[in-house]
């Protein structure tokens, strides 16, 4: 099962033939669903750098992307540490590059695919586990479903993870009541289900969250 788009596929073919692709590795909700989970569509391509680049490095790149859309500009927006740029053809897709440091230690080795570098598949768990408490956005809640009903992890599981990569602890009693907040929202992500019903994989997402939540709780209450 494929679940990049005809233009995502074209980014990533020009990014392997570029001297980024020796610096950077591809993460996120694409990485995840593209090579592991194959779970729901995404237009987003996050390449990470573990050393610090330049906007000029990434011109190369840029300049054979807007050959090969035929396009006069792309939407460039700097913020902090990272580069965000808009594709604007047929089927636009979101590039980001960014730079992505920090003092704890790779969890597993990048994998090769595409010819290009992707994240493993514990870094993406640990990453869209931190991003739940940082933003919770209803994309990281349903990629955390996913990621423990068809990835096999358990919340203990991610949890430790995050603490292994970045030396932060959360609690699993925060983890079940940060996940009633974006519960509502799951409906704006029916566009982007590919295994099932859409209506019906979003009623089954919320009640997993609202079920196990309440189990937590009243055990926690014991």
């Amino acid at each position: 099962m494929t679940v990049l788009n005809k233009n995502q596929k074209i980014l990533i073919e020009l990014l392997s033939i570029s001297p980024l692709a020796k610096k950077f590795y591809l993460t996120g909700g694409t990485a995840l669903s593209a090579f592991y989970l194959y779970h729901r569509l995404s237009i987003d391509l996050d390449f990470f750098s573990d050393e610090p680049f330049s906007y000029n490095e990434l011109k190369i790149f840029l300049d054979a992307v807007k050959r090969k859309f035929d396009l006069r500009d792309i939407l460039a927006v700097k913020i902090f540490d990272r580069w965000q740029f808009t594709v604007a053809a047929k089927n636009p897709v979101k590039l980001e590059f960014v730079y992505f440091n920090h003092e704890k230690k790779r969890l597993k080795s990048l994998r090769k695919e595409m010819n290009i570098y992707v994240d493993s598949l514990e870094d993406i768990a640990a990453n869209k586990t931190l991003a739940y408490f940082d933003r919770n956005e209803p994309k990281d809640l349903f990629d955390l479903y996913y990621l423990i009903n068809k990835g096999g992890f358990t919340i203990l599981q991610l949890l430790q993870l995050v603490n292994d990569k970045f030396g932060i602890k959360f609690s699993e009693f925060s983890f079940w009541s940060e996940s009633t907040k974006s519960l509502k929202l799951l409906k704006s992500l029916e566009p982007l289900a590919v295994e099932e019903n859409p209506k019906t994989l979003i009623e089954k997402i919320s009640q997993f969250f609202l079920e196990e939540g309440r189990k937590f709780l009243a055990k926690d209450l014991e």
